[in-house]
């Protein structure tokens, strides 16, 4: 049945070599974190690389039948159907990965959190370690948890269960705990690691990311802060 200009889908040798090489490109991205030690930004990269790759084919496909059906000159049009679907492709990757995944954070079951001592120790050790302050957001959870992620705005996540089972001397370490990982860029990669386990399939073969070298890091790092801090008084 032919709709529009749409009779049907049409994959030539020409789409398929690009289906092939961007499912390639996408494993090869998944090898190199599994196989390589590689800095923080260049795992986050292959991250994001991966699922723009694993997505581009899908993103290619449904161009080529959206041209076909409003009849648009890019139908069956190769290096038109590349020049519209790629730019698609990374678009929908970033916004996913900056703005619409780190918003559902930032939106359900929070609120800023108001602490004036917390928000004042928050400032003086993000201008002791060189980075911008982050948000600072109450979670409504009675269970004891705290997180933290980097993207353009960076946030720690506290819950009020945290604060009813912990003293003002263990939220400050909890703080310069997620603080560190603010500072190593790991609450990114911890982020972005997760948003490929959401998305990505092939990513339960790759167990390219343990973090428990990160968290003992983040562990010592608070405690020599809070040493450092207990001597000084």
């Amino acid at each position: 049945m032919t709709i529009a200009c749409f009779a049907g889908l049409v994959i030539d040798p020409d789409k398929l070599l690009l289906i092939i090489s961007s499912f390639s490109f996408a494993i090869a991205a998944l090898l190199a974190l599994r196989k390589f030690i590689l800095p923080t930004k260049l795992k986050v990269g292959l991250i994001y690389g991966h699922l723009v790759f694993l997505f581009f084919p899908f993103v290619l496909l449904t161009t080529d039948v959206t041209c076909g059906v409003a009849c648009m000159p890019c139908a069956n049009n190769v290096p038109s159907l590349v020049a519209l679907a790629l730019p698609v492709t990374v678009a929908i990757s970033t916004l996913a990965g900056l703005f619409v995944i780190p918003a559902f954070y930032t939106l359900s079951s929070r609120r800023e959190l108001r602490n004036r001592p917390v928000i004042n120790f928050v400032k003086e050790y993000s201008r002791k370690m060189g980075i911008q302050m982050p948000k600072l957001y109450l979670i409504d959870k009675a269970k004891p948890l705290a997180f933290s992620f980097r993207s353009l705005k960076s946030a720690i996540f506290i819950s009020i269960g945290m604060f009813e089972v912990l003293n003002r001397k263990e939220i400050e370490a909890v703080i310069l705990h997620e603080l560190a990982h603010i500072k190593q860029r790991s609450s990114m990669l911890n982020f972005s690691a997760s948003l490929m386990k959401i998305f990505s399939p092939l990513s339960l073969v790759a167990k390219f990311h343990d973090s428990g070298k990160e968290e003992a890091e983040a562990d010592s790092f608070a405690s020599r802060m809070q040493k450092k801090a207990q001597k000084r008084r």
